[in-house]
């Protein structure tokens, strides 16, 4: 889900780069043609930091990735894991009830 979301990061500040350079060129076009309407200056930082970060979101989203399997748990090391939980919970109370005599 994490993965998800990343990529979804990833594309949103693409985009928001892209339409970013559009009005950079349409402030352009519009300064030329002495509109009134035309847009204000666009930082053209904002559109690298966007860029930039896209590519980090994209590049966590890869690194999440890891070998490209997925590890489903099986019942055995899914029974495993509890009895040795309950073990655990076992010994502090021991250890617990030790201490207060």
């Amino acid at each position: 889900m994490v993965q998800g979301l990343l990529v979804l990061v990833a594309c949103g500040c693409l985009v928001l780069s892209g339409y970013n350079l559009g009005r950079v060129s349409g402030f352009e076009d519009g300064r030329r043609a002495d509109a009134l309407d035309a847009p204000k200056e666009p930082s053209g930082l904002q559109t690298v930091v966007l860029i930039v970060l896209g590519a980090v979101a994209a590049g966590a989203a890869l690194a999440l990735q890891g070998d490209g399997t997925v590890k489903v748990p099986t019942p055995a090391a899914l029974d495993e894991l509890a009895t040795r939980a309950e073990r655990v919970a076992v010994e502090r109370a021991e250890a617990a009830a030790e201490e207060r005599t």
